[in-house]
């Protein structure tokens, strides 16, 4: 079973993804849509291995779909708190 591999994957580039975000104009949330791609292709990648019979374990497949889950909810709190700030923003008078 490999553990490394599924948590470096979805986590590590997310994370990096967000301390990277004030670097450039808009590149962290990009980069971090990126990763999120990533962690999907690969629960993709790990549903269509046990739909087709190959050597894979069970747990792993979980594991990967359960990560993409959580890439996919912190994406979408970013998100939300960007369009908050946006909003914010917005209001502001000048």
């Amino acid at each position: 079973m490999n553990l490394s591999s599924i948590g470096s994957s979805a986590g590590a580039g997310l994370s990096s993804a967000l301390k990277s975000g004030g670097e450039s104009e808009g590149g962290g949330f990009g980069q971090m849509l990126d990763e999120l791609g990533a962690a999907s292709a690969g629960a993709d990648q790990a549903i269509a291995d046990i739909a087709t019979g190959a050597d894979t374990d069970l747990h792993d497949v979980v594991l990967a779909v359960e990560m993409e889950s959580l890439a996919f909810d912190l994406a979408v709190q970013i998100r939300n708190r960007l369009v908050d700030v946006y909003q914010e923003v917005f209001r502001m008078q000048i």
